[in-house]
């Protein structure tokens, strides 16, 4: 009895092994003949077989099956032809898939702790060569609208070199080899995920790709409109604080200073700009805006102009600094026209007339031609680094022009002025 018992007991151990050898000599057999689609049908039937034991084996025959299939469409796109990006994609996902899956059935111990190995260098060697391919994939099914897939392909793009095939070590130096392709795949998934309003998954990726990259505008955009989409203030205003100083984009200065006049809020805007100056007083942006709170939220023309000297002396062409040194000068004058500084200027109902008054007059008259004499250079400075942007100086040149009966300059502005309205 107990013999029979062994011998079925065999019969069925033979019987798995024989089914296993079966199909993988049907799939080789199928591959022989150049029929590798039927070839990789039979190994994945083996696959979803649960009595299959040949894992290791049967997943890298499984694996290079795939990668002949997808390397006809890899040739066409290399090559500029068209070719079915599906199967692109499929076939290569499932490459690597099995790829992965040999790896690890190759290295796990046996039911006695042996691991016999027999294709992790084969399975590493050919990882190695596919490690793009996700990237070109993730390009792919963008371009063909399909942005689920485009996120997933990225992000599968991204996780290969931390996959079990490759050690620590080599992870990392492969993300060091491929560091701005990584990088450019980080900003590619923050886009993608905004786009598609999954403001947490954008933010990741965003600072993933901030962390490692030259600072990039459309990246702090980004975090800036999601943390807005999330209701989050106190991390927008922080972003765009972030932005103002790593960027010197002069529309984040201008909307951080909105945020701050909207609020008439000038102790703090007072102590952000301190703290800008204090930290970074090489950098031309924190000058600036302290100026810009100075002669903005303060009213304090002298000071702002010399926070706009130091930004200037940074960088002489920032457009931007000019423009606001000569608003310095030209708001002052009307600053003091309504607080009185001026008794006869300004005032049409009074006859000026006695020498004392007329020379009051003329002396006032002068110190106004002095604000605009000392705006005008910093004005048309501005026009000359700007001259496509004629609405951020054309009005005040013609203020200025006028001012100092400059009748030509004028009427050039005023024929400006005209064509933009």
């Amino acid at each position: 009895m107990k013999k029979l018992i062994c011998s079925v007991a065999l019969m069925a151990i033979a019987g798995t092994t024989f089914a296993q050898n079966s199909a993988i000599y049907k799939a080789e057999t199928f591959r022989d003949k150049g029929e590798i689609a039927e070839a990789a049908k039979v190994v994945d039937e083996a696959l979803a077989n649960p009595k299959t034991t040949k894992w290791a084996q049967m997943y890298n025959l499984g694996a290079e099956l795939q990668a002949q299939l997808f390397n006809p469409e890899l040739v066409k796109a290399a090559q500029g032809l068209p070719f079915d990006t599906l199967a692109f994609a499929n076939h290569l996902d499932k490459s690597i898939e099995y790829y992965i899956k040999s790896h690890e059935a190759d290295v796990t111990p046996d039911k006695k702790g042996r691991v016999k190995a027999k294709y992790v260098v084969a399975n590493h060697s050919r990882l190695l060569t596919m490690l793009d391919y996700y990237n070109y994939a993730a390009v792919f099914m963008n371009q063909c609208g399909q942005k689920d897939k485009s996120v997933e392909f990225f992000k599968k793009y991204m996780d290969l070199p931390k996959c079990s095939v490759f050690s620590d070590a080599e992870s990392d130096s492969i993300y060091t080899a491929k560091r701005s392709a990584y990088v450019q795949t980080a900003m590619n998934l923050a886009v993608l995920n905004f786009q598609d309003k999954n403001y947490d998954e954008a933010l990741k990726y965003a600072d993933m790709s901030m962390k490692d990259t030259v600072i990039s505008r459309d990246l702090y955009v980004i975090k800036m409109q999601s943390y807005l989409a999330k209701n989050d203030s106190t991390a927008w205003l922080k972003e765009l604080k972030g932005a103002v100083e790593k960027t010197g984009d002069v529309n984040f200065m201008q909307n951080l200073l909105y945020y701050y006049v909207s609020k008439n809020a000038v102790d703090e805007a007072e102590l952000m700009v301190n703290d800008m100056v204090k930290n970074a007083p090489e950098n031309k942006a924190a000058w600036y805006m302290k100026g810009c709170v100075d002669l903005n939220l303060k009213k304090d023309y002298a000071t702002s102009r010399e926070s706009f000297e130091k930004a200037l002396a940074i960088d002489p062409s920032f457009a931007d600094a000019n423009i606001n040194m000569a608003y310095s000068y030209m708001n002052e004058i009307v600053a003091r026209r309504i607080n009185g500084d001026f008794k006869f200027v300004g005032n049409s109902s009074q006859t000026i007339s006695g020498k004392a008054n007329v020379d009051a007059y003329k002396k006032e008259l002068a110190i106004i031609k002095g604000y605009y004499e000392k705006a005008l250079p910093y004005m048309e400075r501005a026009k000359e680094l700007t001259p496509d942007n004629p609405k951020s100086w054309a009005y005040a040149l013609q203020v200025i022009y006028e001012n100092l009966e400059m009748k030509d300059k004028k009427a050039e502005m005023d024929a400006l002025v005209e064509s933009m309205k």
